[in-house]
């Protein structure tokens, strides 16, 4: 409950400056909560007419409404929130807002010119962030106000089913992120030239993105620093037939987990820190993981899913392809099951990252694809340079305490004499095996300083919301 009495009878949260109770406010509901609040005092009656935080979600308005727990049976009030969106743009006093939200359900189809109406109302008045979720039933092209608009810094579109028409020529000169969920790009209305052409962006992020008949998805932008690209397998056909180029001099972080395209390009990646590759298949995945790492072996920290490291490790042992070295790899993560050949493959890494100094290791689940479930770990017949004298910190996650993760402890600890840390994340909900736990803690160590921890793994919180992911 908020109070702004004290017991001398001052008003002291009416007394706070404006952009501390906007920051308040922002985070309540506008349909509701923030509206109410204006009957606290005098100067609480018009101050969310001043807000520059305008958060316009269906799902939020239809909590307000009566008898809201019934949704799956009624059409939610459409024309209530319409009108609601309308009283609060009238009634606002503030020139700049910082943020603009509207988020309708899919199944909710606003008339095209509506939609365009409110986007206006908030470019005129110097609006720095746009987040967008509706559906049409034709192709959106964005409206020359958003290019035009010189405080735009953050764009955001869900636009499920939609086709999304990207302007090539001009406009859009300070945005800073992009971000794409659910958009249907197209030949006819490639997002290449627009991605060159916006000389301030930061990040780009295509998450879900359809690509339809494209056959060249180009990324080259001198400005870029982080691109995330995230597909699920269902667009397996899309991305096998569309060449996918990546050209930036200034890219720091590189996040794909998508199907792997027809073909890839990767160059001038000179600035690159992190990179991240997690495919959605196992087919052909030595080449296309092959010329990735070839091209960011430069990167100080590296994430590689369990179809990737085998498709690496397969490369590699035929003979076909020549592993690079990671001369600056300081931080490596791993997803895989901890068999046989995971075990072949990780060596082969840590022997070509002489100055790896954090391991993380996310044990997965076995599947169909799994063999050499069972596998004797040999003493090594090489030295391995990060392990002697550079690997500090080892945590391995999702612990199951199975005998082929007991093997790999006894490994880490045998061969790795300057280890300080040794975390380990039982999975969540664990079978705690009191003779596993044991078994690990008689390990022997060969270094003196390591300290052995053992921790419940807690599932991270993840946000409703796509756009605040």
């Amino acid at each position: 409950m908020i109070s702004g009495n004290t017991s001398e009878g001052i008003d002291r949260i009416s007394s706070l400056p404006d952009e501390v109770i906007h920051n308040i406010l922002s985070s309540l509901s506008i349909f509701d909560e923030v509206v109410q609040l204006s009957v606290l005092s005098k100067r609480w009656r018009y101050i969310w007419t001043t807000m520059p935080y305008l958060h316009f979600d269906i799902d939020q308005f239809w909590l307000q409404q009566p008898n809201s727990g019934r949704r799956i049976f009624y059409t939610p009030p459409k024309e209530n929130f319409k009108d609601f969106i309308n009283w609060v743009l009238i009634s606002q006093r503030e020139t700049k807002l910082a943020k603009f939200l509207l988020c309708v359900a899919p199944d909710d189809y606003f008339d095209k010119m509506e939609v365009l109406r409110w986007i206006h109302a908030a470019t005129r008045r110097n609006v720095q962030e746009i987040v967008l979720e509706f559906t049409l039933c034709e192709p959106l092209e964005l409206p020359i106000c958003l290019a035009t608009c010189e405080s735009l810094q953050v764009l955001k579109l869900n636009l499920p089913d939609n086709i999304l028409k990207l302007p090539n020529h001009f406009g859009f000169r300070q945005l800073k992120l992009l971000h794409l969920e659910d958009v249907q790009l197209s030949d006819k209305h490639s997002p290449n030239c627009f991605i060159s052409k916006c000389h301030q962006l930061k990040s780009l992020i295509l998450h879900e993105c359809g690509l339809g008949a494209m056959t060249l998805l180009s990324i080259d932008s001198i400005s870029l620093s982080s691109v995330t690209i995230i597909a699920d397998y269902y667009q397996l056909d899309e991305y096998g037939k569309c060449k996918l180029k990546i050209s930036c001099p200034n890219l720091k972080f590189l996040n794909y987990e998508a199907p792997i395209p027809k073909d890839i390009i990767i160059e001038n990646l000179l600035s690159i820190e992190d990179v991240s590759i997690v495919v959605t298949i196992i087919q052909d995945t030595e080449i296309f993981v092959h010329k990735m790492i070839k091209e960011v072996s430069s990167t100080s920290a590296l994430t590689l899913c369990n179809y990737s490291i085998l498709g690496m490790y397969k490369a590699t042992s035929k003979g076909s392809l020549s592993l690079v070295s990671f001369y600056k790899l300081k931080t490596l993560k791993l997803y895989a099951r901890v068999d046989g050949d995971f075990m072949q493959a990780m060596i082969l890494l840590l022997k070509y990252s002489p100055n790896l100094e954090v391991l993380q290791l996310w044990c997965l689940q076995y599947d169909g694809l799994s063999r050499n479930k069972n596998w004797q770990m040999h003493d090594l017949d090489e030295s391995i340079v990060c392990l002697e004298s550079h690997l500090k910190s080892i945590r391995l996650i999702d612990f199951k305490g199975e005998e082929n993760e007991i093997k790999l402890l006894k490994f880490f600890l045998k061969n790795a004499p300057v280890l300080e840390k040794l975390t380990i994340f039982w999975v969540k909900y664990p079978d705690k095996s009191e003779e596993a736990l044991e078994k690990v803690l008689k390990l022997p160590r060969t270094s003196s300083q390591v300290v052995l921890t053992f921790l419940d793994a807690k599932p991270q919180p993840s946000s409703r919301k796509w756009y605040d992911r």
